[in-house]
């Protein structure tokens, strides 16, 4: 199971000297929810792999984690809908022994109605919600199991839960990684690995701006820092829960909206999208 001797909170049989260290990775890791799992992650002594296309950004964060934390930090950067940048990152996954966590944090979102967006933005879409999520977990999972332990957390969103206009690509990438991660988590039972589906909700990071999101309108109460975020996908993780959906308010809307008809459901969703969205042509990583 996850954890060690220095701190309750992953539970590890590991001493935290560097070496020996269980590692995590995560990507998207250069700002919002990958940061906040970052630096949750450096103060529970893991060493991390820190994976993004911003340079600088990362670069930064690695220095003040181990300045901080006392832990090593290594910086990768790299575009993972680039297919010779992601197969680096799958060997460096397959060949590392001390890897004990996954976080499949980078994802991005277009916004628009499909016919009038760009097709190889949405192909692009599709490569990193998608594919390299799915090709990461896969370079991860046999070591995994033949260890007997480790963990991987996909970040999916409650947006996979209704098929909303304007964010049609979006929603339905997300929708993958929910029967995908439910189809692992049957798979992988007995083996010591567990998997986990995150589902945040409206959370301060940058996605909403850089996608040209107006969240005026989006009531304070529903909103959700990053770090707290994280550290509820943290505490499902050590309870073993497959689905967490962070704050109340995200749980009874996702209970809701699944309970109504399904006709309904896309209604009201698609009126929440129409209002929710500045532009419609506008598109962001979190990475």
């Amino acid at each position: 199971m996850l954890g060690h001797p220095v701190t309750s909170h992953m539970g590890h049989s590991l001493e935290p000297t560097t070496g020996t260290r269980p590692r995590a990775v995560i990507t998207g890791a250069s700002s919002g929810i990958g940061t906040a799992f970052a630096a949750a992650l450096a103060r529970d002594h893991f060493d991390l792999m820190l994976v993004a296309r911003r340079e600088e950004r990362l670069t930064t964060l690695a220095q003040s984690l181990r300045e901080s934390c006392g832990v090593d930090v290594e910086v990768r950067v790299a575009d993972l809908t680039r297919a010779v940048e992601l197969c680096d990152v799958e060997a460096r996954l397959a060949g590392d022994a001390r890897l004990e966590l996954l976080v499949n944090n980078a994802g991005v979102v277009t916004v628009g109605p499909f016919a009038g967006l760009d097709v190889d933005g949405e192909n692009g879409l599709i490569d990193l919600n998608v594919v390299a999520l799915a090709r990461l977990t896969r370079a991860a999972l046999p070591g995994m199991i033949e260890r007997g332990r480790g963990a991987i957390v996909n970040v999916s969103s409650i947006a996979s839960f209704v098929p909303a206009r304007y964010t049609a690509t979006y929603c339905a990438s997300k929708a993958y990684v929910n029967s995908f991660t439910e189809a692992l988590y049957e798979e992988l039972r007995g083996t010591g690995v567990r998997v986990q589906l995150l589902c945040p909700g409206f959370t301060r990071t940058e996605f909403a701006e850089r996608a040209g999101a107006d969240t005026t309108r989006i009531p304070r109460f529903a909103w959700m820092e990053a770090q707290t975020v994280a550290e509820a996908s943290l505490a499902a993780l050590r309870r073993g829960t497959l689905v967490c959906i962070p704050g109340a308010v995200n749980r009874v809307l996702t209970t809701l909206l699944r309970a109504l008809p399904r006709r309904l459901m896309r209604r009201l969703a698609g009126a929440g999208a129409k209002r929710g969205w500045a532009s419609t042509s506008l598109r962001n990583r979190s990475s």
